[in-house]
């Protein structure tokens, strides 16, 4: 080898370093699971980062290993877009963070390459660079006879395993099939730590979201918890002051439940309470949630609903619950009714000040015999 060509073998790895860093900095960086996957997709294909034309990441089914699912991707749909998002990039020239900033905006309205790759389903014994770059456990490029119905472009593909502490939780994958050029030897390297780095990130983002659905989730019901609503509610709030539209809320509480506890055990009154849960879910609608708030009491968050709206769906979740028995396994079956109290307020309100209503219902429901279901100021059987 020549002075020459040794020189610009050494500033070819010098500068993939440099990029690695740059690109394991940024994925690094995303604590959410969808932004860490994003984060890798753009630097795998921004004109400063690998610089490859497309990227897509397959993730293993956790039901099923034999499956590999598509996730995300990121690249133009065709070669006109191709140039014109290049020739916009060259033009601004935006550093990496600022792209993927860029990127995030658009999460929400995936593209049609984006689609198409969440539409697929991968067989991991089969001959496409994907399955073969996880069952190797190694990168593979320009290899591989099946393009997932056209999906990949074999002659410039390259693909690596996601490489988590405990398993490969995937494989990410590049192409150039506009440019036809595939990546020297220096940025091959690059790919597959990258793809080693990101499998620790992702599996990171994964444990914290994890802990993070733990926090917010009554761990008994599956529904969200005091807190949960307590945050919701100030969300919700703000959602109304810029629609103009009323939030309502449902606060429930089993009539005599500590009888139940008393008389059959804490595990009859947990199945019960469980029960009463998925109940409460048959009725609601797309959008509305439900919360354990505490002990045998529990709330529903109404959007975009007024007072009357809200009574109706609390009349239909009380009877949902009173006029059935519920099997409480080895104690065979119980009756249980409930009492409801409804609010709603102005856009103007406040989260406290709701729940501080909805309660106050409550407990005149309560107060004039339970099985009732109270509006704030009025009362009904």
């Amino acid at each position: 080898m020549s002075v020459d060509e040794l020189r610009a073998e050494n500033e070819s790895l010098r500068r993939a370093i440099f990029l690695l860093h740059r690109i394991a900095g940024l994925v690094e960086s995303a604590v959410q699971f969808e932004h860490t996957c994003y984060a890798l997709l753009t630097g795998v294909t921004a004109g400063v980062g690998l610089g490859l034309n497309r990227a897509m990441l397959f993730l293993v089914d956790p039901g099923d290993r034999s499956i590999l699912k598509g996730s995300a991707a990121v690249g133009p749909e065709d070669g006109g877009e191709a140039e014109r998002v290049w020739g916009e990039i060259e033009a601004s020239a935006p550093d990496l963070e600022a792209l993927f900033e860029a990127g995030l905006r658009q999460l929400e309205s995936p593209g049609r390459l984006d689609r198409a790759v969440r539409a697929t389903r991968v067989d991991t014994p089969g001959d496409s660079p994907v399955a073969l770059a996880l069952r190797r456990g190694m990168t593979v490029t320009r290899t591989g006879s099946d393009d997932l119905g056209g999906l990949l472009h074999l002659p410039t593909s390259i693909c690596a395993p996601l490489r988590g502490r405990r398993a490969i939780h995937g494989v990410l994958y590049g192409d150039s099939c506009f440019t036809g050029e595939s990546l020297d030897p220096a940025r091959e390297l690059v790919f597959g730590l990258l793809a080693a780095n990101a499998g620790r990130a992702m599996e990171s983002a994964m444990a914290y979201e994890q802990a993070a659905r733990e926090a917010k989730t009554d761990s008994l019901t599956g529904l969200g918890n005091h807190g949960s609503l307590m945050s919701d509610m100030g969300a919700a709030a703000r959602a109304a002051l810029e629609s103009g539209r009323a939030v309502a809320l449902v606060m429930l509480d089993l009539d005599d439940f500590k009888n139940i506890n008393d008389t059959l055990g804490h595990l009859a009154g947990d199945a019960l309470l469980a029960e009463v849960s998925r109940r409460i879910g048959r009725i609601l609608r797309h959008g509305d949630r439900a919360y354990r708030y505490g002990g045998d009491e529990f709330a529903v968050l109404l959007e975009e609903t007024d007072g009357e709206e809200g009574l109706s769906i609390a009349e239909r979740i009380v009877e949902e619950i009173s006029t059935r028995p519920f099997d409480v396994g080895g104690n065979g079956h119980v009756c249980c009714t409930c009492s409801a109290g409804v609010a709603s307020m102005p856009p103007e309100a406040d989260g406290a000040t709701l729940v501080a209503a909805a309660d106050s219902a409550l407990l005149g429901a309560k107060g004039e015999g339970k099985h009732r279901v109270r509006l704030s100021g009025r009362s009904l059987l």
